[in-house]
């Protein structure tokens, strides 16, 4: 009797430790063209709350099925509003949760415009300086649908596609490496990689009017189980006009609505 008591008063000075000296963290899983700027705003979180965040980053579409499996993320930052709201439709996110958190912008780059111009208007698809022009996967990427969508505004997918000179990136990330590594001559990407002032690129950035491409609406969920008080502090933070004002210097309009589309 003596031995099962001390057993018990062990296991529960375990219990009342471990949860004693349990830390805070976010787990984050986050659509690529939106890395850059939030491992800056989670890097100022920490700094301000000590709590860590720890960001994953992928094609939407490969996030949400990570997700789906099982994945341990507490936030899902999408680069659309269809794979949040499928989560939201297969009750797997807190209730109320899905907001939309930016609307995209998407430009064409070149990072030497003396060799291949990245102003669509004058591109060639038979030069042959243009060995390849990246973006992202549109099966996975809306970034990917939606330079699709430019490219034949252009007159230039069909061309380009049988010449085989597009270069598909699982990411609008892959896309951007793709060009940034020469590997590409042009790059369809976001315009938050262009504008990231740490690291400013060289070359032609080509404004691309945001009508002639489907909406870039990027909404956010958290994760069902997942709304802890780290997570409480950390959408807090986010919402606030100092997150909004830096959001914005990287190329996105913001929108916080909590109500989905």
């Amino acid at each position: 009797m003596g031995h099962k008591l001390l057993c018990l008063l062990l296991f529960c000075c375990v219990i009342f430790s471990s949860s004693l000296f349990a830390t805070e963290e976010v787990r984050i899983a986050v659509a690529s063209n939106f890395l850059i700027p939030l491992k800056s705003l989670a890097k100022t979180f920490t700094d301000q709350t000590g709590i860590p965040v720890y960001i994953s980053n992928g094609a939407s579409g490969m996030l949400y099925a990570k997700i789906k499996r099982g994945a341990p993320y507490d936030i899902f930052f999408s680069a659309d509003v269809n794979r949040p709201l499928l989560l939201e439709q297969e009750g797997l996110v807190e209730k109320g949760s899905r907001f939309t958190y930016v609307i995209g912008r998407l430009v064409a780059w070149s990072p030497n415009e003396k060799k291949v111009s990245a102003n669509l208007f004058k591109l060639s698809p038979t030069d042959p300086a243009l060995r390849y022009l990246a973006i992202a996967n549109p099966k996975t990427a809306p970034y990917g649908m939606a330079s699709v969508a430019v490219l034949k505004h252009y007159g230039l997918y069909e061309s380009l596609m049988s010449q085989e000179k597009i270069a598909l990136g699982e990411s609008v990330g892959k896309a951007y490496q793709y060009t940034v590594t020469g590997n590409a001559q042009i790059g369809l990407v976001s315009k938050s990689y262009v504008l990231n002032s740490k690291n400013p690129v060289k070359g032609e950035i080509f404004d691309i009017p945001h009508n002639i491409y489907p909406l870039l609406e990027q909404q956010a969920v958290v994760i069902k189980g997942r709304n802890n008080s780290a997570v409480i502090k950390f959408l807090t933070f986010f919402r606030t006009p100092f997150v909004q004002q830096q959001i914005q210097s990287f190329g996105y309009d913001v929108s916080f609505s909590q109500k989905g589309r």
